[in-house]
């Protein structure tokens, strides 16, 4: 085929074009920071940006289940941790009044402090945490524990999603800390003991030792359960984190620039297009020398 100079000053012109349009491109990179600015561009990295963008925003919906859960579970462990203290306390109150060297007055006064032990414990097992009673399970809105220590909530567990395929129970039963679903109404335990300390009623006195003890037990395990699904969820957390930071390499994999590699790009692509250009003048005044 006979390469004519129309042919070869048609192909001179293409080159600086095309060499124009790269470093144009590239310059767009350099600017922006991205591979590219529309889809159309390159539709099936474009494609899976999106689809890895969704499944970004379900972590992150993850995340806000999992702060919220931690919110409420820490919540729940600060108030069995003074359940126990208050619970505590009493045993201390009932070893004093258990010794017989104490009159029926002093037996009253003690009365006293462990009915306002008593009250003490009603307001720690309606904890409210981010506006929810943390202890009433699926009834939030709504005190769980009546002034007497009665449950008017539900023994419901709450669960929510704290990854792909993966629900986490994030309540503690308070029928189970504080009832004798649990084993002893820790209520009727304090009222028992400051009924026993009116009456001055020293075998019932003693007999409140062994119910506070194992009182004290029984929230100690709800305590534990409060621990165990917190380092569940520092546990869904860590997984939801690399699922996260993996799923954002992967991005930036596809849309964001290696600014070494552009910087290096765009110098050979002036480069070529100088040369283009000169190419093209050469060629374009041969033509018009031939012409002449």
């Amino acid at each position: 085929m006979r390469v004519t100079e129309k042919m070869v000053f048609r192909q001179s012109i293409n080159d600086v074009s095309n060499q124009r349009l790269e470093l144009f491109s590239l310059q767009q990179q350099g600017a922006t920071g991205k591979k590219f600015q529309r889809i159309e561009e390159d539709p099936i990295a474009a494609e899976r940006i999106r689809l890895l963008r969704e499944a970004r925003a379900a972590t992150d919906h993850y995340e806000k289940n999992i702060s919220r859960s931690r919110t409420q579970l820490d919540a729940a462990d600060s108030a069995l941790g003074e359940a126990t203290n208050l619970l505590i306390r009493g045993k201390e109150l009932a070893m004093v009044a258990a010794n017989g060297t104490l009159n029926a007055h002093q037996r009253s006064i003690v009365a006293n402090e462990v009915e306002s032990l008593l009250t003490s414990m009603v307001g720690v097992a309606n904890t409210k945490a981010g506006g929810e009673y943390v202890f009433g399970g699926f009834l939030t809105e709504t005190r769980p524990f009546q002034d007497d220590g009665t449950f008017v909530g539900n023994n419901g567990v709450k669960e929510v999603d704290v990854g792909p395929n993966a629900r986490q129970a994030v309540n503690v039963s308070g029928e189970e800390a504080f009832t004798v679903a649990g084993g002893l109404d820790v209520f009727a335990v304090l009222s028992d003991l400051e009924t026993a300390l009116r009456a001055d009623d020293l075998p019932n006195i003693q007999a409140s030792l062994d119910t506070l003890a194992t009182s004290i037990d029984q929230i100690s395990e709800s305590r534990t359960d409060a621990g165990l699904k917190l380092n569940q969820l520092d546990v869904a957390e860590n997984v939801r984190v690399r699922i996260h930071d993996s799923l954002l390499g992967e991005e930036s994999g596809l849309i964001d620039i290696d600014p070494v590699k552009v910087f290096m790009e765009l110098n050979e692509t002036t480069r070529a297009l100088q040369d283009a250009i000169s190419v093209s003048q050469r060629v374009t005044n041969t033509s018009f020398i031939g012409a002449g």
